[in-house]
């Protein structure tokens, strides 16, 4: 083939291909963590009380909500959530350690003990009914750490 003949096809396959893409990104995302950011993106919106009901996870409704633990005090614990799963973002802004547990799940752990600066995410399923969340280091909980939230 001559030179200009394969210049020619070059630029046509070349041209094919962007033409098949779009700006949208129609291809698979890069990874499945990608993936799950854009989806939650797309699929969170937000409410007044400072939580977010994202899409649906196999057919069940996920109440999502950012809690920020400081010293002594929590914030952005709701005083009332759905019943079902909720995914919560754990951002400790405080300089100790802190945790998140809830107390009538038998003092279940949702979010383990990370240390200041450090944020995490935990999920609970909750049904109906009064939950006390609290944090389990040492006496943290007596100095206010410590909420109580109605499922409905």
């Amino acid at each position: 083939m001559s030179r200009l003949a394969l210049i020619a096809l070059a630029a046509a396959a070349t041209l094919g291909l962007a033409a098949c893409s779009s700006d949208d990104q129609a291809a698979e995302p890069a990874s499945e963590e990608t993936a799950a950011e854009e989806s939650a993106t797309e699929d969170t919106a937000g409410a007044e009380d400072g939580t977010e009901e994202s899409g649906d996870t196999a057919g069940e409704a996920v109440e999502a909500i950012t809690v920020t633990a400081s010293e002594m005090a929590y914030d952005g614990i709701p005083e009332t959530l759905p019943a079902g799963t909720v995914e919560i973002t754990f951002d400790n802004a405080g300089e100790a350690p802190h945790d998140l547990v809830v107390e009538e799940l038998g003092d279940e752990q949702v979010i383990p003990l990370i240390d200041g600066g450090e944020s995490t995410t935990g999920t609970v399923t909750l049904e109906p009914g009064t939950y006390t969340f609290y944090c389990s280091v040492g006496s943290h909980r007596s100095m206010g750490m410590e909420q109580t939230v109605t499922v409905e």
